[in-house]
């Protein structure tokens, strides 16, 4: 995984959306990387699914899940930003 795709997920979540909101879904991470592509060139340039891989990758090693129940899809995946996992 590149350290720059993770940077730019780090700075959404921590800069632009704020980790005092609680909460952030896949994709409002993913609308904040599309609306400014310059901003984030390694996140921008990659297929819907790279680009939502690598989120939800980096955001399962940070943050504890909200909506952790089996009957929600992955893409629906809700993380909780007020709960960091120890490992981070």
């Amino acid at each position: 995984m590149s350290i720059h795709a993770m940077d730019e997920i780090i700075y959404v979540v921590t800069e632009i959306i704020g980790e005092k909101t609680g909460l952030v879904s896949q994709r409002h991470i993913e609308d904040h990387i599309l609306a400014d592509p310059s901003l984030f060139p390694i996140l921008s340039r990659r297929s819907q699914k790279s680009r939502r891989n690598m989120i939800s990758r980096i955001m399962n090693d940070r943050y504890e899940l909200w909506n952790n129940c089996s009957r929600f899809k992955k893409r629906n995946f809700v993380w909780n930003l007020h709960s960091k996992k120890e490992s981070s």
